[in-house]
């Protein structure tokens, strides 16, 4: 008997939902339809829980943001959530500037429970990031492994609740070393040899086994950047006999190649890039230098992982960019074009779901468009299993959200992306 590629999949997501492994994980990336909405910096101002947005079907990938100093005091990194969660409000581990937000990890579960990834994005347009070699690369993925992934520390600041894998929107510093970083991460996972769609396949083969046991590559005896700091953490834990995939993107701006990441989505595998189509020459405002075609070349061609999917990037509102917003309609046009002319395209990406949410549910616009003409083009495609049924905005909708108002200096006053 044979199976296509795509019924494979279907079957894999059915055994997911018939409770048949550890987790449900009703998230495809093969999908062409798939909304990614970033969460954490208010840029409306009115930010609500990360929960509160995982109430319908609408978003289907949460990159939190930001993780924006990668070496702070203590050797531990900083994050910020600006209104949620950030180190003047509530609190940090002693002796360092790493805020406490476990008060987050129900808020987390909620949202993995719904089926939704909820990642961590590193960066920011005001990000203290980069490395020198690839070995200290190597050092503060483990360290991000125990911190918030599968690994252990004392310190997780989401305490018990896992992330589902990393968003890279490197924006400043050095580009280099970070192919070091993302092989890393995936070696501690043990998917030194799976892209998202293998481990679809493996799930399907082999429904309620150690789905990784033979992938482990070595990577049982790495240890953290903390190895002889026992207060701070412990070696990283091999998690092969788990059922979950890790996943990995990036956040590159429309120039092609992206001065910063560039480099390492050529040398490493990245599942999905999330391509900033605004506050740039390339923007969707400028649809003669729009350059998505570019993007799926490179997908094909050169990309570490052939299989990587690329999505269009946008602001969810006027006030989300300094420029490149499109409304609804026309956003719905780009990626209509997209789904018919490239394989690689995976679906939106909005900066952010304050604003977008604001914004007289831009997100939900575009989801309900998206998800229209995908079907148009691939009616075999399983519908998704929709909760809401607003009518999509029309053309002509303005956003309604107000841009933050500096006060402490939280991240949403300083990480406006750019």
């Amino acid at each position: 008997m044979t199976f296509t590629m795509r019924g494979v999949l279907s079957l894999a997501c059915l055994i997911l939902s018939l409770g048949l492994v550890e987790r449900v994980a009703s998230f495809d990336l093969t999908r062409n339809d798939n909304l990614a909405v970033y969460w954490g910096q208010d840029s409306s101002g009115n930010q609500k829980s990360l929960a509160s947005y995982c109430q319908d079907s609408t978003i289907d990938v949460f990159p939190i943001a930001f993780l924006y100093i990668f070496r702070g005091t203590g050797g531990e990194p900083v994050i910020d959530f600006a209104n949620t969660c950030n180190q003047w409000d509530q609190g940090t581990f002693s002796g360092t500037d790493l805020a406490n937000c476990t008060s987050m990890a129900k808020d987390i579960k909620t949202c993995q429970a719904a089926g939704k990834l909820v990642t961590l994005s590193l960066g920011g347009a005001t990000g203290q990031v980069g490395f020198s070699s690839d070995s200290q690369a190597q050092s503060f993925a483990d360290q991000v492994w125990n911190l918030f992934l599968g690994g252990s520390s004392s310190i997780r600041p989401f305490g018990d609740a896992v992330l589902d894998g990393v968003d890279l929107d490197i924006e400043s510093g050095t580009p280099a070393h970070y192919a070091a970083f993302v092989n890393r991460i995936r070696s501690n996972a043990g998917e030194t040899t799976l892209n998202a769609t293998s481990f679809a396949l493996n799930v399907t083969a082999h429904a309620n086994a150690t789905l990784h046991a033979n992938t482990t590559h070595g990577h049982a005896n790495a240890t953290t950047t903390h190895a002889d700091k026992a207060k701070n953490t412990t070696t990283v834990i091999d998690v092969t006999n788990k059922n979950k995939y890790y996943y990995i993107t990036a956040a590159p701006q429309c120039p092609y190649p992206d001065a910063y990441i560039g480099a390492a989505l050529n040398d490493a595998p990245f599942d999905a890039v999330y391509v900033q189509f605004y506050n740039n020459y390339c923007g969707l405002d400028q649809p003669s230098d729009y350059n998505l075609a570019t993007w799926d070349t490179w997908a094909k061609t050169k990309s570490a992982n052939k299989k990587v999917k690329v999505y269009i990037g946008a602001p969810g509102s006027a006030d989300s960019a300094g420029e490149g917003y499109v409304d609804v309609g026309t956003l719905a046009d780009y990626v209509a074009d997209a789904q018919a002319k490239y394989s690689s395209f995976g679906g939106v990406m909005l900066w952010d779901a304050s604003t977008a949410h604001d914004n007289a549910r831009f997100d939900l616009g575009i989801k309900n468009a998206m998800t229209a003409s995908a079907l148009k083009l691939t009616p075999e495609q399983l519908p998704r299993s929709n909760t809401t049924t607003a009518a999509a905005p029309a053309k002509s909708s303005q956003a309604s959200g107000r841009k933050a108002t500096p006060g402490k200096p939280r991240a949403y006053s300083r990480f406006f992306r750019l």
